[in-house]
This record gives C-alpha cells, sequence and structure tokens, in this order.
C-alpha cells in the first residue's frame, strides 16, 4: 500500500477520533458528577495509573498548543496588519488571547482595545521574552484573577532570523477539561505547595483540602491519609508545566450512595449514550491499529521475505551498539543470482529468496536479526565474534538452506562477508561496519566457491588501498602520472622489431610506479577503465606523430581497449577527432579487444568493427584462448590479427604439452588461411621461442625479446634494429 494513501486514512481517523473524544468528554462530564459512588472505587493502582493519564494529557496539549503556535509564527505575515493577522489567529485556536512582539519590543495584539504593554510585564515574562529572542520557546503560569498559561515561541523572518515573538494566553479550562476527563471523580488539585487550585472536588473538598494543606507534601507522594474518620488514597506527581504538581485525593470506598440512587436512570441513559460513543471510538481504534500495522509492516519488514528491512535493520543495529556490545555484522549474497530469474523465472525465485530467511530464522539467537536489503542482499547480526565459531554458524546456514532448496534443481553458490566488533577486534561504528562488511563481500566474489571472507588486517589494508586508487585516480590522470611504456613485438622471420604495445606505469609521488595489475582490475570495476583507454590511446598517438616529425619511419603500436570504451556510443566519433587533431594515419594502430568483449554482443561487436576499420584501424583480438574460444568466433570476424594467450605456453605434462601444440598448430593453421596474423604473447625462455616458431606463428612476445621499455629506450633499440 502506498504510503500516502496510509497518511491520508490516518488523518480521516485522527479528525474522526478528535470529534469523538470531544463527545466523550462531554458524557464523561456528566457520567462522573451523576455516577461519583461507582467511579471512586477505583484502586490505588487506577489512581496511580490516572494521575500519570492526567500528565500525559497535560503535556499532549501543552505540546499541541506549542506546535499550533509554532504554525501561526511560521505563517505570520510581518507585511500585512498584524493586528488582524493575530485576529484570525485567535479565532482560529482556543487561545485567549495572542501578541506579537517584536525585536523593538513593539506589541500587537489580537485584542482590538488590548493595553497590553511590554513595559507592564512582569520581569519573568520579560525574561521569558528575551528568551524567545534568543529562540527558546516556553510555557509558563501567571496569576491576575486566575490562573493562565502563557506560551513563547520565537518568529524567525525570510532569512532565518528572529524577528520576534509569538505570545499566546491560555486558561486552564482545557487542561482542566482532560483531567477531569482522567480521573474517576475524587478531589484532584494543581499546587506549587503553597497555593491549591481545585480541578475536580467533591463533598469532602473542604476537609480533603484542610488535611493536605497541614501536610509536608513533596513530589511523587503515594500514601494514605485520614479523612472524617475514613481512609483516602493519596498521588502527587509533577505536571510538567512550571512549578506545578498534581495532587489526587480519592476514597477507596463508595462515598455518595444516596446520590448514586437518586441519579441511577439519568446514569443508564448516560451509560447508553456513552457505549454508543465508546462502540464508535473501538471501530475507530480498529482502523488505527490496522492502518499502524500496515504501516509498521510497510516501513519495517520485507514485503517478499518477511525478514526485517534494512531501514528498521539499521536502527535496530545502532541501538544494540549503543550498550557497547560485542557482535559480528554478516553480509550474504548469491553468486550469478540474475541467472536463477532467467532459467528459474521471477516467482521460483522469489519463493527460493523466502525459504533462505525460513531457513535462517530458526537458527538465530535471541536479539540477533535477519534483514534482506534488495534482490538477493541479506544482512545478520550475530552476537558470536570469534572468527571460528561464526564461520561454523555460517557454514551451518549454507547446509541447512542446501538440504531445504534441493526440490529446486539449480545449482548456487554463496558469497559471504563478515565483520566482528569484538572485544579483541578493532571497534568500528556501524557506518563503518558497513562499509567494511561489503568489502569483504566483494572480496569474497573474487574467493573460491562458498568461502567466507572476514574484514581483517589484511582485508583492511586492500581497501585502503582501492581507497587511494579511487581518491587520486583521476588527478593522476589530469597530472599525466599515466605513463606509457612499449614492450616490442619481434617478427619471427626477420627477427626485427614489427610493432610494440603500449603498456601503462602509474608513477607516484615519490618516483616508484604502481604496476597495472595493482590497479587495473579496480578500474574495471568502477569504470574509469574507459577514460585510461582513451588516455592511453592518444598517447600512443602522440607518439606516432613525434615519430613522423623527428623522421623516424613509425611503429605499428597496440592499444588496449575495454569494452566499456568499446561499445561506448560516441567510441567511432572519438577515433575520429584523435586522427583528425594529430593528423595520423589510423594504419599506425592497432587496437587490442579482449575475447570476452566479441562474446558480450557479436552482432554489434561486428558492426563497431566494420567501422573501426574503415578509419583504417588494425583490430587484433587478445587473450585468445584464455576465455570461451571457438573457431567459430574467428570464421565470422573480420579482424587483422590474434594473439594467443600465454596459458598455452606454460603446461607441464608432456602429453598436455603434445595436445596443446595439436591445438595451436590448427589454430595457427586457420588463422593464416583467413590471412590473420598471429601474435604469441607470454614468451620468457628460448624454449618458448623455439615452440612457437616451430608452431609457424608469426610474431612472439615477452620478456625473453624485451621488457616493457621507456619511450627513449624504445627509440634506442629500433635505431640499433
Amino acid at each position: 500500500m502506498d504510503a500516502s494513501v496510509l497518511r491520508k486514512r490516518i488523518y480521516k481517523l485522527l479528525i474522526f477520533s478528535i470529534l469523538m473524544v470531544l463527545g466523550i468528554l462531554l458524557m464523561a462530564f456528566l457520567f462522573i458528577n451523576h455516577a461519583d459512588d461507582s467511579l471512586n472505587k477505583a484502586t490505588y493502582t487506577t489512581m496511580d495509573q490516572e494521575i500519570d493519564l492526567c500528565v500525559q494529557r497535560v503535556s499532549s496539549k501543552k505540546n499541541t498548543d506549542l506546535v499550533l503556535l509554532n504554525t501561526f509564527a511560521r505563517n505570520l505575515n510581518k507585511e500585512t496588519d498584524l493586528d488582524s493577522s493575530l485576529f484570525e489567529m485567535k479565532k482560529e485556536s482556543d487561545f485567549s488571547s495572542i501578541q506579537f512582539i517584536d525585536m523593538n519590543h513593539n506589541v500587537y495584539s489580537s485584542k482590538k482595545d488590548s493595553k497590553f504593554s511590554y513595559n507592564n510585564l512582569s520581569d519573568e515574562y520579560k525574561d521569558k521574552i528575551k528568551n524567545g529572542f534568543l529562540g527558546e520557546q516556553s510555557t509558563f503560569k501567571q496569576k491576575n484573577k486566575n490562573y493562565k498559561l502563557t506560551y513563547i515561541v520565537p518568529v524567525y523572518g525570510n532569512e532565518n532570523q528572529i524577528v520576534g515573538v509569538l505570545c499566546a494566553d491560555s486558561s486552564l479550562k482545557p487542561y482542566t477539561d482532560l483531567m477531569r476527563k482522567s480521573i474517576s471523580g475524587g478531589n484532584l488539585y494543581i499546587t506549587d505547595f503553597k497555593d491549591f487550585y481545585g480541578i475536580q472536588k467533591n463533598l469532602e473538598s473542604n476537609e480533603v483540602l484542610a488535611v493536605i494543606k497541614n501536610m509536608n507534601l513533596s513530589e511523587n507522594v503515594n500514601g494514605l491519609i485520614g479523612v472524617k474518620g475514613q481512609e483516602h488514597g493519596i498521588v502527587v506527581k509533577k505536571i510538567g508545566i512550571q512549578g506545578w504538581y498534581l495532587c489526587y485525593v480519592n476514597s477507596a470506598k463508595s462515598l455518595n450512595y444516596s446520590m448514586y440512587v437518586m441519579s441511577r436512570t439519568t446514569n443508564y441513559v448516560l451509560m447508553l449514550f456513552v457505549i454508543v460513543v465508546i462502540l464508535l471510538l473501538w471501530i475507530a481504534y480498529r482502523m488505527m491499529v490496522k492502518n499502524n500495522e500496515e504501516m509498521e509492516k510497510l516501513a519495517y519488514t520485507d514485503q517478499l521475505t518477511g525478514a526485517v528491512s534494512f531501514a528498521r535493520f539499521t536502527q535496530l543495529v545502532r541501538i544494540y551498539a549503543l550498550k557497547n556490545n560485542d557482535y559480528s555484522l554478516v553480509s550474504l549474497n548469491m553468486r550469478r543470482f540474475k541467472f536463477m530469474n532467467e532459467i528459474l523465472g521471477r516467482d521460483k525465485s522469489d519463493e527460493f529468496l523466502c525459504r533462505i530467511v525460513t531457513c535462517i530464522k530458526p537458527m538465530l539467537k535471541k536479539n540477533e536479526i535477519i534483514c534482506r536489503d534488495s534482490a538477493d542482499v541479506f544482512y545478520m547480526l550475530l552476537m558470536d565474534t570469534a572468527e571460528n565459531k561464526v564461520s561454523n554458524r555460517i557454514h551451518a546456514i549454507f547446509n541447512s538452506i542446501r538440504q531445504n532448496t534441493k526440490d529446486f534443481c539449480y545449482e548456487y553458490e554463496f558469497c559471504c562477508g563478515v565483520i566482528c566488533n569484538g572485544a579483541r577486534q578493532e571497534k568500528y561504528s556501524f557506518e563503518q561496519m558497513l562499509t567494511n562488511v561489503m568489502f569483504a563481500l566483494a572480496q569474497s566474489k573474487e574467493m573460491a566457491s562458498e568461502n567466507i571472507c572476514f574484514f581483517d588486517e589484511k582485508v583492511h589494508k586492500k581497501k585502503e588501498f582501492e581507497n587511494f586508487v579511487e581518491s587520486n585516480m583521476q588527478q593522476a590522470l589530469d597530472s599525466n602520472c599515466f605513463e606509457m611504456v612499449l614492450q616490442p613485438k619481434v617478427d619471427l622471420g626477420s627477427n626485427l622489431v614489427v610493432s610494440a604495445e603500449a603498456l601503462v606505469r602509474w608513477k607516484l609521488e615519490d618516483g616508484t610506479y604502481l604496476p597495472p595489475s595493482s590497479f587495473v582490475g579496480i578500474f574495471e570495476k568502477n569504470r574509469f577503465c574507459s577514460k585510461l583507454d582513451f588516455y592511453m590511446l592518444r598517447k600512443a598517438i602522440q607518439q606516432i606523430r613525434k615519430w613522423i616529425d623527428m623522421g623516424i619511419q613509425p611503429v605499428n603500436i597496440s592499444v588496449n581497449q575495454s569494452k566499456i570504451v568499446f561499445y561506448h556510443e560516441n567510441y567511432i566519433s572519438e577515433l575520429k577527432s584523435l586522427l583528425k587533431e594529430y593528423d595520423v594515419s589510423a594504419s599506425y594502430i592497432t587496437l587490442e579487444v579482449l575475447e570476452s568483449t566479441v562474446i558480450e554482443d557479436f552482432k554489434l561487436f561486428n558492426q563497431i568493427l566494420l567501422e573501426v576499420k574503415k578509419l583504417g584501424f588494425s583490430v587484433s583480438l587478445d587473450d585468445f584462448g584464455s576465455g570461451y574460444s571457438s573457431l567459430n568466433v574467428l570464421s565470422k570476424l573480420t579482424i587483422d590479427e590474434l594473439k594467443i594467450d600465454r596459458i598455452f605456453l606454460h603446461i607441464d605434462s608432456d602429453l598436455e604439452n603434445k595436445k596443446t601444440k595439436w591445438i595451436l598448430e590448427g589454430i595457427i593453421s586457420i588463422a593464416k588461411k583467413s590471412n590473420i596474423r598471429v601474435v604469441v604473447e607470454g614468451v620468457e625462455s628460448s624454449k618458448d621461442d623455439e615452440f612457437i616458431r616451430c608452431l609457424g606463428a608469426n610474431v612472439g612476445q615477452g620478456y625473453y625479446y624485451s621488457r616493457p621499455l621507456s619511450i627513449d629506450a624504445f627509440n634506442d633499440l629500433i635505431h640499433k634494429k
């Protein structure tokens, strides 16, 4: 159910309840006055409950009046006739008068003939106004002929500066009505232990008042007193308004039996009316309860699985953490859940998620929580903090889920991240716990199946490194801290350097370098590799331009292109722009794309490939054999170069080596017949060199021929050659 619908319904119920309360107040007043003896049978426990109710209602009434006055303060238009505005506000409220006092002590009043003057105010009143000018709101009592309450709230101008205060006076009648409704007869007084203002009195009020005036009353009195030889209960509690207390006295027995008999007929009529009103209120109450339950379910419960919602989970964990208790936070995720959706369907996948929660709930201890955030992401709060105990419990949960989901006939794996906030571990805030457990979850996805990753010092350092990389990568790009190095490619027929691959190194402020293996993976996850790929392509084209300007015959440079860049909507236009900017032929650049880029979208890849080749670029299929290679890929792509992955060179057994040789001979033979140049990378020894020459490869690349070289070192190399 939409939250706005619930709010509208609650608003309607609120109006309905207010009307019913007003009706019940009138009936309760008559009922109390005509049925004293039955209402005076309340026990001392009831008296305590009733005076608590009085205090609550007085506090609620006071807060309601302050809220109303604050609303008036916000809506007060200082540019119009203030007296008229205040008069209209008074008409809309129960206040007896409303005054606005600006910072210069000018007074505006809802009473046109008011003689209200700042100078005539009491010192206490002036102090409260000064506090209002400082942003404080206050409530205090005054006594002229009768007691009254005065409210003061600050009024803010357009620039959120205080421009004055709004003062409102209210008689005690609304409060006395509320308190009369809250008790069952007897004698109720407002007192500061000097004066007594009677709210509810009975025939014994004079005697009761005489007794309590002679007592040494204090806050929170709860006991017995004697009045005319009979025991009466007395309760004194603080009312929540400056210096005032409630003193409630009632007899333990019936006081007015004869009056009860005389008013019996009247009481029956009133009781019937009250029953009708109570019935209506009960209906309203049931509606309210239903809406509250729906609101709570909507806000605090995951609608699919019945687990705690993430919003409620964060509240509960924060509350738990305030007690300084040790606990562990667990994040749980399924590998390849989207494929389950595609294979089993949405309904079955939802049922699976529900089954997970059903399995976990019985395995939780008291105060432990299971939460579903979104899709297949779950969080758990566990009391255990020892890694072995937490690990055993999580594996037990995995086993339980597997036992109870066999009927789905689907193979799945879990990823799990854990952070412990134990006595011997470093203490984290909840926000840090949540961030770290998600990082641990991400790390577990890179591990073997169903491995649990605990956030520890090693993981923490990895997280810090990732934060360093992500915090500095843009600045490093803007400052040209990413340097291009070139690894030569050697023609196996002539043994000459015929081309090179552009590789990246990150130069730090201290002069050291970060290898690409330490940061490229992070760039791929956060998609920064798209910027780096264009950066490296620009660097390669710039170098071609420099060679041409120096009169040196350019060497073809291969530049890696991630699938994020290759499938970018402006990719072709960006390539055209670079060629035009440096006036370089595209024939000097080879774009290397991974095999996974091809498989991502074969049809779209071919479309982009044709556009790239029209511009004059060569295209190389990189790391062939590392993924889902097939001869079908070679037959359908018009590529210029095929790079055999290094894994084929690092095989130990003779049998596998023979099979590898047969496979590579077949691939190279097909490639050559298709006029595709074959490059083998990862050549690290003379044995590797002899092997690929025997296979008939065209070009070799690797440390056997040369490590990646700086531009100056590469220039020296090609000059020597």
